[in-house]
């Protein structure tokens, strides 16, 4: 019998467990609200948070906010209901939220955004504020029904360019 090789998009596909886990995800929920919520232990909504990072290569432990934005690219889960008018966002504001998105890490956010490391979580919180979002997770999430992060982990709007990591292409 020949071998068949999945494609990155059918490896990437979630399980209807994952895509349960990854609704809540988007939304901000907490592995103990989001466990709470499906009946399901802590540990095992936690294990499925891991399995969509792996799926997406995503594999850090910071990476919440970068998982929810591969699984809403992916087109699996909808984003989280939102206010019907996004809130207006400053050019860097906008780099930032991008930025923050696509990447897990502080250092590569910071560099993405064009901004000093040590501003990366004041600046998060700043637009977690100003947007009305529950937390970080669900700031990816609302970004994306306000279309602000569009398809693709950079965004649609070429007035507004991610600056990319130093190494990447």
């Amino acid at each position: 019998m020949a071998v068949t090789i999945q494609s990155a998009v059918a490896l990437a596909q979630l399980t209807p467990a994952e895509k349960r886990v990854a609704e809540r995800l988007v939304a901000g929920a907490s592995n103990i609200q989001g466990a709470r919520e499906l009946g399901m232990s802590t540990g095992t909504f936690a294990s499925h948070v891991a399995s969509i990072g792996r799926k997406f290569q995503i594999t850090s432990r910071s990476g919440r906010p970068a998982r929810a934005n591969a699984v809403l690219d992916s087109e699996q889960v909808a984003p989280p209901p939102a206010p019907a008018s996004a809130p207006q966002l400053t050019a860097a504001d906008l780099r930032l939220l991008r930025a923050y998105a696509k990447y897990p890490e502080t250092p590569d956010i910071a560099r993405a955004a064009g901004i000093a490391q040590a501003e990366v979580r004041p600046q998060i919180k700043k637009l977690i504020a100003e947007t009305g979002a529950d937390n970080a997770t669900h700031l990816i999430g609302l970004a994306h029904a306000w279309n602000l992060l569009g398809k693709g982990r950079n965004g649609t709007n070429p007035s507004v360019e991610t600056a990319k990591p130093a190494g990447t292409a």
